[in-house]
């Protein structure tokens, strides 16, 4: 049964990274394909609703709405910025700090949020090797050849628009992780999610038809052809990712545990989708920029899991 509990969030990371191959090879506008995507993913919510029945809401599940919502709409489409601004085999692995950022932010915000039902715990000596270890992943993974000094890899990220977009795309889900497990606790995980995610869809719609009105984004840039295909592809992996993430709540209490998992499969299925995408033909080198580097990015890859993993198993206090 453990093995099968901790298929559900790497399940959850393989479908988060088809979401991402789907964004970089979409031309959709940004706030169409997060309005769409969340639009098209109601309809999986719901027939799982139907089947568990309406919960009993606590007032604070309006809360979490309120304060989730917005941070989930711009994170969102600053993740579709990030992908396509840079190589999907750069953005992708930056996900794998979000675990040690959680391990500050779930024992803050379930200390503030007290009484809650965040696991409190802080990490150990383990937790700062671990950091070190990623940390030398992430300028592995920024390494140029030919660069000058030792800080340019790091450099990278003030200069890499993409980069900087995940960044922000980190801090903002280090919180929302924590608040789709409390929005979980306050109803139910179909609920929740139908909730959440049709007012994030909504946000990003009525944003998009604000700028139509006042001529900054045309009509047809906001409805482009190919529009139905793209928006019912990515509304399906938003759902398959973030369904098994839910559920895999109900058996693994502590966020960051869930977190690892689904960043592990997301980061591992990424990188292979951006292989395949700079390698195909039919692409006529569009997304070469993927395969650059390769032999520091996958060395960068390995040490930023490695350290993700030492410091969720060994950096931290018993459950």
């Amino acid at each position: 049964m453990e093995i099968i509990v901790w298929l559900l969030p790497i399940i959850s990371g393989l479908a988060d990274a088809a979401s991402r191959g789907a964004i970089k090879l979409t031309k959709v506008h940004r706030l169409t394909l997060v309005a769409g995507g969340f639009f098209f993913a109601l309809p999986y919510y719901m027939v799982w609703l139907m089947i568990t029945g309406l919960p009993h809401v606590n007032p604070k599940f309006w809360i979490v709405i309120a304060v989730e919502v917005p941070l989930l709409a711009i994170a969102n489409v600053m993740v579709v910025e990030a992908h396509r601004r840079s190589p999907l085999m750069i953005v992708a692995p930056m996900q794998t700090l979000l675990p040690i950022l959680l391990l500050a932010t779930t024992p803050i915000m379930g200390k503030l949020l007290y009484p809650s039902p965040l696991l409190v715990e802080w990490p150990t000596i383990f937790g700062g090797a671990g950091v070190m270890i990623a940390v030398s992943g992430l300028y592995c993974l920024n390494y140029q050849k030919n660069q000058s000094g030792l800080l340019a890899s790091f450099r990278q990220l003030a200069i890499d628009p993409g980069l900087r977009f995940m960044c922000l795309v980190l801090v903002i889900f280090s919180i929302t992780s924590n608040l789709d497990f409390l929005g979980f606790s306050y109803s139910n995980a179909p609920f929740f999610l139908a909730v959440v995610h049709g007012l994030t869809g909504l946000a990003a719609a009525l944003t998009l038809l604000f700028y139509v009105s006042t001529g900054e984004v045309a009509i047809d840039e906001a409805l482009p052809k190919g529009l139905t295909k793209a928006v019912v592809i990515y509304g399906f992996f938003i759902a398959f990712g973030v369904i098994p993430h839910i559920m895999a709540f109900k058996w693994i209490s502590f966020v960051p545990y869930v977190i690892i998992g689904k960043r592990t499969g997301a980061v591992i299925f990424a990188v292979v989708i951006a292989f395949i995408i700079a390698s195909l033909r039919r692409f006529e080198g569009r997304y070469a920029s993927e395969r650059e580097n390769l032999a520091y990015r996958l060395i960068g890859i390995t040490l930023m899991l490695a350290g993700m993993a030492i410091v969720i198993w060994l950096g931290k206090g018993s459950l």
